[in-house]
């Protein structure tokens, strides 16, 4: 099942035949409060009643209304912790030479996770937008993005998938170092809008090994990134297990985990189509911040 967000805060399944459901009303709690929270409640809830959600979109008489002309949030557009994990495919390690700090020496094991700011983040009805930094150079890093379902505090590998509730793209924006420039890593991913995630979310479900899940980038249609999660070197669970002996992990938390080689420069007037298997295509274009 795919979950979508819509600008009013709506919760909908996204079906196959370019249709959508409402399905907010299906999950609603005593404890859902209004607007992005209520989101992040109704997340919670999801977790528990995919079941039910699915006996609905199967009646025949569910509204449905048309995808085409919807405007969609990220998928856990107030996540309360933003991390990833940094150098998780080996042919990524140290293709940036100079520029990374690792230089192809450490990997996602030793590294552990990065903090991202949760108020970088958009979504499919938004935009990249680079700040003014004469200078400098902005790269894309296309992922795939874990959303956290159930609370996790210190759990084991084995038991991690269980508080998965689903999967989404994660187009991770980087301000590279220069001789000049030599901010945390924290920092360079953190501008406003550096953290595109959607278009939906795919419920885990429907993802009995995360392995299967493969991603492709392209920048102004040209294909520059390709990946598998087989590929990772902390797997889904590793990097959840991880995560949760860090802090709580909480409903609507999201895991980044990697990019795969092909990362690149963008600039104002670029597209960015970030396609996850399963999930759809999240399509962003770069602009120039206006403050």
């Amino acid at each position: 099942m795919r979950i979508g967000v819509l600008t009013d805060h709506r919760l909908v399944a996204v079906a196959g035949d370019g249709s959508a459901v409402e399905i907010g009303q299906l999950l609603e709690t005593p404890a859902t409060r209004p607007g992005l929270d209520g989101v992040t409640d109704r997340l919670a809830a999801l977790a528990d009643r995919l079941e039910a959600v699915r006996d609905y979109l199967g009646q025949p008489d569910a509204p449905r209304m048309p995808v085409a002309g919807l405007r969609f949030l990220a998928p856990s557009p107030r996540p309360a912790t933003v991390l990833a994990a940094p150098v998780n495919y080996r042919a990524h390690a140290g293709e940036l030479g100079d520029r990374s700090p690792e230089r192809g020496a450490l990997d996602a094991r030793a590294l552990g996770l990065i903090v991202l700011a949760p108020a970088s983040v958009t979504g499919p009805a938004g935009e990249i937008a680079l700040p003014d930094l004469p200078g400098r150079e902005f790269h894309f890093e296309g992922e795939v993005a874990v959303v956290i379902g159930r609370e996790a505090r210190g759990v084991s590998p084995a038991e991690a998938l269980s508080h998965v509730l689903g999967y989404t793209g994660l187009i991770d924006v980087t301000l590279r170092l220069s001789e000049e420039g030599r901010e945390e890593r924290s920092m360079r991913k953190s501008y406003h809008t550096f953290t595109p995630l959607g278009p939906y979310l795919l419920t885990a479900d429907e993802v009995p090994d995360p392995a299967a899940l493969s991603l492709e980038l392209a920048r102004n249609g040209e294909v520059r990134q390709r990946g598998s999660l087989a590929d990772l070197i902390v797997d889904v669970a590793g990097l959840v297990s991880r995560a949760s002996a860090m802090l709580p992990l909480r409903p609507g938390d999201v895991i980044a985990t990697g990019t795969p080689a092909g990362v690149g420069p963008i600039e104002p007037g670029d597209t960015l189509a970030l396609r996850v298997s399963g999930v759809g295509e999240l399509v962003m274009p770069v602009v120039r911040r206006d403050w």
